[in-house]
């Protein structure tokens, strides 16, 4: 639906090689890609190195992982207004890069943490015993067991930063879906916007490319041999503590102070108690949860046969499927959201402005953040399990329900969260597909604080963070458990 709106708009354009080819494209083009790139390479960094932290270096406490996956349920764009708040003057590109990265790692520390629980310690008690330190063990043995993991999370990772309008545009810095934006908003124009939504699909599909040989080089699965665990160095449990604290302080401590801040500070809720800021808010977190669970539910339906037919061993067309569904995650919220308003308005009013098609929105978006960790499972379970339970007479859809997808379940789960916390932040093509007389909670702040509410609008944003970080800290102790016991 997306590509058959991009095709309608494109061909209106009388010049597009002039607009590919033009300084400001260029410019644009330039900054996202440094954007992205800095953005992935620190995520990459932070997500591995606080999950081994987390499951290793600091004891292994499930609720760990939990803590620290708290940023993804802490919108960009608020961290943004959060920094420039308490920080006058933060903008530019490294506030960007700051804010994108501490709203991004975790879409790495899940699944290495995930697969840090599940590949034992048996390969890397090996390579002690055999006279390797633990810094070369880490890099030769560890971070080859955790590549397949980091590198889906780098993908999804990448394509956020692509696609993300808020974080740039909160810090002031312009990205192709800030240029996108302002020419939907500013002139009305719609060709500029849909080639440059162009240019992002080519991006998209190249690093899907990439992304998919580098874990073609992964051809062996992890190992799933459990033996006991060593107490850490002392001085690497406390550096481990040291990294946690600071990256939650930058993270969660500083726009959760910006939030109250404003709060304290707003004149609408002197007066108002609890009770009454609770039954304000409730329609708006009804509408979120209610959304957020649906599309959940429906991302993961289809986002496992894709992640089957995609995963080892390589079928004939799985890099096509694979870079299909990844196309609408990079697009941003906007240009998504009014591709199918264009499609909805010639349906009939009947299917327009229904959930049923904000839903198909949301699958549209989202659809990668769940192919992203059931692929990475079947990838692990391609190996020795199936091949017994074949040996042992079981049929393909045995083996299948039997051996594997019991196996992928923390992966199952682990798409399933992020897609419903992605949907539970997502305002833009919320804000165009809604129906009349609903918002969520994105919706409502974001239309309170450009009306100048900002206590409000904090409220909001605060009841948000709170209703997103509860699954994030489920699922985490979920998948750590489960990881330790396969």
């Amino acid at each position: 639906m997306p590509l058959v709106y991009l095709v309608v708009r494109v061909a209106e354009a009388d010049d597009v090689w002039g607009i590919i080819w033009r300084a400001r494209t260029a410019e644009l083009a330039l900054g996202t890609l440094a954007l992205a790139l800095t953005v992935t390479l620190l995520s990459l960094i932070l997500g591995i190195g606080l999950a081994v932290a987390a499951v290793q270096a600091s004891g292994g406490r499930p609720w760990m992982v939990g803590v620290l996956a708290t940023p993804l349920a802490v919108p960009s764009y608020l961290t943004g207004f959060a920094w420039t708040r308490l920080f006058p003057g933060f903008e530019g590109f490294w506030a960007a890069v700051l804010v994108l990265t501490v709203a991004c790692y975790p879409l790495i520390l899940l699944p290495v943490a995930a697969a840090l629980g599940g590949s034992g310690r048996a390969l890397t008690d090996v390579a002690r015993t055999l006279g390797r330190g633990p810094i070369r063990t880490f890099a030769t043995v560890t971070l080859r067991q955790l590549r397949p993991a980091a590198v889906g999370g780098a993908l999804l990772v990448a394509l956020y930063v692509l696609g993300d309008f808020g974080g740039p545009a909160s810090v002031r810095f312009e990205s192709f879906t800030v240029g996108i934006y302002n020419a939907y908003n500013g002139a009305f124009d719609r060709v500029l916007p849909a080639v440059y939504s162009v240019i992002l699909i080519a991006a998209a599909l190249v690093l899907a490319t990439v992304e998919r040989r580098a874990r073609r080089a992964d051809s062996r699965p992890l190992s799933a041999v459990q033996t006991a665990a060593r107490g850490a160095d002392p001085r690497a449990r406390a550096l481990a503590w040291v990294a946690m604290l600071a990256t939650l302080t930058v993270a969660i401590v500083i726009p959760v102070a910006a939030l109250i801040r404003e709060i304290v500070q707003s004149r609408r809720l002197a007066g108002r108690s609890t009770g009454e800021i609770l039954a304000w808010a409730w329609p708006d977190v009804a509408a979120t949860l209610g959304y957020a669970g649906i599309g959940a539910l429906v991302v993961t339906a289809l986002a496992l046969p894709i992640a089957l037919y995609t995963a080892k061993p390589p079928r004939r067309g799985a890099g096509l499927v694979e870079k299909v569904s990844y196309l609408g995650y990079t697009l941003p919220g906007v240009t998504v959201g009014l591709a199918v308003v264009f499609v909805g308005i010639r349906l009939g009013r009947d299917f327009y402005l229904t959930p049923g098609l904000l839903i198909a929105c949301y699958a549209m978006l989202f659809l990668p953040m769940a192919v992203a960790p059931i692929r990475t499972g079947f990838d692990a379970t391609a190996g020795s399990l199936s091949d017994a339970a074949r040996t042992l007479g079981a049929g393909p859809w045995s083996v299948l329900w039997r051996v594997r997808l019991p196996l992928v379940a923390p992966g199952i789960a682990a798409g399933a969260m992020l897609a419903a916390l992605a949907i539970a932040k997502e305002l833009p093509a919320t804000l165009l597909l809604r129906p009349i007389g609903t918002s969520t909670l994105a919706t409502h702040m974001w239309s309170l604080s450009n009306d100048g509410a900002s206590g409000e609008a904090a409220v909001l944003g605060l009841i948000l963070m709170a209703v997103a970080a509860v699954p994030a800290a489920v699922l985490s102790t979920l998948l750590l458990s489960n990881g330790g016991r396969q």
